[in-house]
């Protein structure tokens, strides 16, 4: 496993630093492996950027790409998948700050600021949540759905014949 990048996030924040880098998937936390992952030697870019937003919230830009190859869940052969995430977490100093500012806006991304944050872990965090549930090629060239769906009698048709009768 790859050497952890830690920082203070205050601090990061304050400075108004930037941090970039690139990572071998398979460099990351296993759980970013997911079963459909047809090959973990894939680079990931990230960049984060310290700041303090117009309401004086200390924040962390996060950027996350790459290219992913997934296996197709319709022919299991490998399909490219782009990852360009960009996310802003906003920092708060306890769980009720976070709380009733997750309750006010819906769309926010926030965490409490701890001591020390690993930048690698942001990136695993969201690389999981730019995954697709079922990752597919909008064409498969060697599986014809509609062919196969024509050949098949509707399984429903003994019903319809009752209905009439």
């Amino acid at each position: 496993m790859l050497n952890r990048i830690l920082i203070d996030p205050q601090a990061f924040v304050i400075k108004q630093e930037t941090r970039h880098g690139s990572v071998l998937l398979n460099q990351l936390d296993k759980r970013t492996w997911s079963p459909d992952i047809a090959d973990t030697a894939t680079h990931i870019h990230y960049t984060l950027t310290g700041g303090v937003d117009r309401w004086q919230r200390p924040f962390l830009d996060l950027s996350v790409s790459g290219s992913l190859k997934l296996n197709c869940q319709r022919c299991m052969n490998p399909v490219d998948f782009p990852v360009n995430e960009q996310a802003r977490i906003v920092l708060f100093d306890n769980e009720d700050k976070l709380d009733e500012a997750m309750l006010a806006d819906d769309e926010l991304d926030g965490m409490i600021l701890t001591d020390e944050l690993d930048i690698l872990t942001l990136v695993e965090d969201q690389l999981l949540m730019a995954l697709p549930i079922s990752p597919k090629h909008d064409d498969c060239g060697n599986v014809n759905l509609d062919k196969v769906n024509q050949d098949k009698p509707n399984p429903f048709g003994v019903l319809a014949g009752l209905k009439k009768g």
